[in-house]
């Protein structure tokens, strides 16, 4: 859809004729209705144009594919799938912006101390536009502005749109920047710091087909133009009296210098102001035309060139009439002369004089623009290979903020990190907290969407989740993708605009599927035929199900990521695919936020909190899973046979404990905010990992590890490491008598023990540096997508259809 403001008072102008030609041809296109939507947007004084602005922000357009904007204020609007076309900002408070007025609003500091800080924001987002909004609000209603305060153009208002525009143009609010012109493409502040728009060139809507000159009517110089200042219509009047020449001069269009132009027409000149006129009179005017005058100031496009020229008739510009010139080349198809009178007097003469030269001219000015057309320009809109960043959609289960389990942290802090290196990110998961989608910024361009669950799944849930006595969402997900509609229809609205699509986990293939994604990136969390094999040992008609999904993800995909080699190895083996079709992004700790602690750093932080410095804290992190509980099982028999150890267990593998007896030295916390985890991986003297079954590779083990944590762990519990045993870890087959001894352990050796291995995940394992190696790979995976203009789906080992139950 097309979203525009409605001047007030209303005005036909360029602005109106690309709205009308993009809406009418877009609605001529297969497959595609487009609507046009304007809001009324005076402004006339300042607080009508801060509103204009705010109406824009609040307005929800997300049940349209594809929003398009041109001009301020409408650009406000927050979509994911939104092109600029800029035809320029409210330029008084830019480009025309007067030079003896201040732009510094240092002096309303004082009085405006909260909004004063916004508006210094060097990058703005949606979040400090509510803010801003707000505090605007606030002022209004305490009538805390002077009237030189609101001013029009002033600072304070420059101020504030410049803010409002930083929010609405920035890197990942917009799908691709184009401009109507070079003159806008090139003007200072006009686009994002290091965004360079692509120039698209419009036509008219004007109806000219057809339209011959009137063979009883002499040719006239004609132009058409609104009768402001900045189109020099009052230079045109005084160099045609000085040309001399008798061929008529008619110009159309109103504005607010229409007296003071008719009053500089000496009486007895040929000039005729013509006012409004109709569109069938304009396409005559240009037919009728000997040449076509147009001599504005640094106009942005000048569509008064293109009909003048696609009518075939030369046109006389000058050269610093910006967008106006870009399609003349003078005595070409054309004149481009100095903006001064007498110049411009003795090019009319000349075109006047020769009649034959302003025909050749005008042959030559409809040749360059005749492949200028609607069509054309929708097509070049509309292309999806042509965004300002490379788009990824990622498919997945479940809300991944804020961060709780490993699953969350993977997905979080990869595509976090991914999202900074020049990609703009939207993940697509189901939200049983919401009844609407909502999308929500992790960070400047990293979007997350959350899909509301209706009621049919969550009974169907309900009644599966009884039947199996097992927690099933994911599967059920991919069992009845038909009872999840709006999650698949979202794939399918977006997919199409995404470089690459990456279905994270198997368990949204069926929906991807069916939204008819026929390319996309497999990312395995795990191998979940093993995992899900014990999950569902009591069903194994469910697992074999899952096995045959999670084939036809991975033998479909175009490429596979994996957690850990181990995964690679064994899902290579299961499904006979090629080792060429894997790669390895292990998981990772968030090192920005977790810092080393040595041993001393431990005990002074125990000693601050009012406990006892000694080594006798053992921490274990897990959420509810097969493989953590049977560690956690570990752990209790440890603890039974040793009651002076303290072990501090996390996350909601705690649920699979609630009715069993727990001994006094094991504390069960659940699921803790980060804060809390945070606290926990700084005062405890050991971590322990003793995992025996699972797939994938131990996010708690990363986060051990750069927390500076000495790590206690099984040889399978460090897969998807290269940790060695006694330089990284210390291994363990009797988790009590390791855990006394290493408490034992001298603090200098502990400390070297985790100091090498805090370093090593520093340089191998932080997110930073694997998000830098997805990188490589998803350049691949587009790569593909880009050369292939056939889907390299196989034919599906075994029909959607016999997954549901």
């Amino acid at each position: 859809m097309i979203i525009a403001p409605s001047g007030v008072p209303f005005i036909w102008g360029g602005a109106e004729n690309i709205w009308k030609g993009l809406w009418l041809t877009l609605n001529q296109q297969e497959n595609i209705t487009a609507e046009l939507i304007k809001l009324p947007s005076p402004e006339h004084d300042f607080w009508a144009i801060i509103q204009s602005y705010q109406n824009f922000a609040e307005l929800d357009l997300n049940h349209f594919d594809l929003v398009i904007s041109t001009k301020y204020p409408a650009w406000m609007v927050s979509h994911p799938r939104h092109i600029l076309f800029m035809q320029h900002t409210l330029r008084g408070l830019y480009d025309t912006y007067p030079a003896h007025l201040t732009k510094n609003i240092d002096h309303l500091a004082q009085k405006l101390p909260a909004l004063c800080q916004l508006l210094s924001i060097n990058k703005p987002s949606r979040t400090h536009l509510a803010e801003c909004f707000a505090e605007l609000k606030r002022i209004k209603e305490l009538q805390i502005l002077s009237l030189q305060d609101i001013a029009l153009p002033g600072p304070l208002l420059r101020a504030i749109i410049h803010f409002f525009d930083a929010v609405a143009l920035a890197p990942g609010q917009i799908l691709r920047y184009t401009a109507i012109a070079n003159e806008v493409a090139n003007r200072k502040e006009y686009f994002p710091e290091g965004i360079k728009p692509d120039v698209l060139y419009h036509p008219s809507s004007l109806p000219q087909a057809g339209v011959i000159a009137d063979a009883h009517i002499p040719p006239a110089i004609f132009t058409a133009s609104r009768l402001d200042a900045p189109k020099r219509i009052d230079l045109l009047i005084k160099a045609y009296c000085k040309s001399g020449v008798k061929t008529p001069l008619r110009i159309a269009g109103t504005g607010p210098q229409s007296n003071e132009l008719q009053k500089l027409i000496p009486p007895d000149a040929a000039i005729t102001l013509l006012g409004h006129i109709s569109e069938q009179q304009l396409a005559q005017e240009y037919a009728n035309a000997l040449f076509v005058p147009f001599i504005p100031e640094h106009e942005d496009f000048g569509l008064i060139s293109y009909e003048a020229m696609i009518a075939g008739k030369a046109v006389l510009s000058c050269t610093d009439s910006g967008g106006a010139t870009e399609l003349i080349r003078h005595m070409e198809n054309g004149f481009i002369i100095k903006p001064d009178c007498d110049e411009i007097a003795k090019a009319i003469k000349q075109l006047c004089d020769n009649p034959s030269l302003s025909y050749q001219l005008g042959q030559q000015a409809y040749n360059t623009v005749k492949d200028i057309n609607w069509p054309a320009l929708v097509k070049e809109l509309l292309n999806k290979n042509t965004q300002y960043q490379p788009r990824i959609l990622v498919l997945n289960t479940y809300p991944i903020y804020p961060v709780v389990s490993g699953g969350q942290a993977r997905l979080y802090h990869l595509y976090s990190e991914l999202s900074m290196l020049g990609y703009s990110v939207e993940i697509l998961n189901l939200d049983f907290n919401t009844k609407v989608i909502k999308s929500r910024n992790l960070n400047e361009h990293f979007v997350e969407v959350l899909i509301p669950v209706g009621d049919e799944f969550r009974k169907k849930l309900s009644t599966e989740e009884k039947r199996l006595n097992i927690s099933c969402v994911d599967w059920l997900a991919a069992a009845h993708p038909e009872l999840l509609p709006e999650w698949q229809a979202e794939i399918k609205r977006r997919a199409p605009w995404a470089s690459l699509v990456i279905c994270s986990h198997p368990y949204a293939y069926p929906a991807m599927i069916q939204a008819g994604v026929k390319q996309w990136l497999y990312e395995a969390h795990n191998v979940e035929a093993d995992l899900k094999a014990q999950i569902y040992q009591q069903h194994p008609n469910e697992a074999q199900k899952i096995k045959e999904l999670e084939s036809q993800c991975a033998i479909g995909a175009q490429h596979i990521i994996c957690c850990s080699n181990e995964d690679s190895l064994r899902m290579q083996a299961l499904y006979q695919i090629p080792d060429h079709q894997f790669s390895i992004i292990a998981n990772g700790a968030d090192t920005q936020n977790i810092k080393y602690l040595d041993q001393a750093g431990r005990k002074e932080i125990r000693i601050q909190m009012g406990l006892e410095p000694k080594n006798n804290i053992s921490l274990f992190m897990g959420s509810n899973h097969g493989p953590n509980i049977e560690a956690a099982e570990q752990i209790l028999i440890a603890a039974e046979q040793d009651l002076s150890l303290q072990y501090i267990i996390l996350g909601s593998v705690a649920d699979a404990f609630k009715k069993k007896n727990i001994p006094e030295n094991v504390r069960f916390l659940g699921v803790v905010s980060q804060a809390e985890k945070q606290l926990w991986l700084k005062i405890a003297s050991t971590a322990l990992n003793p995992m025996l079954n699972g797939s994938g590779s131990n996010l708690k083990l990363i986060e051990y590890a750069a927390a500076g944590l000495p790590i206690i762990s099984t040889e399978f519990g460090v897969r998807g490491t290269r940790f060695e045993a006694g330089v990284h870890y210390i291994k363990t087959t009797n988790l009590t008598e390791t855990i006394k001894n290493t408490l034992n352990i001298e603090d200098i050796k502990l400390d070297q023990i985790t100091r090498k291995t805090a370093e090593y995940i520093k340089n191998e394992l932080c997110w930073q540096s694997l998000a830098k190696n997805y990188k490589k790979e998803i350049t691949k995976g587009m790569h593909v997508i880009k050369t292939k203009e056939e889907s390299i789906l196989p034919s599906p080992p075994l029909p959607i259809s016999s997954l549901l139950y």
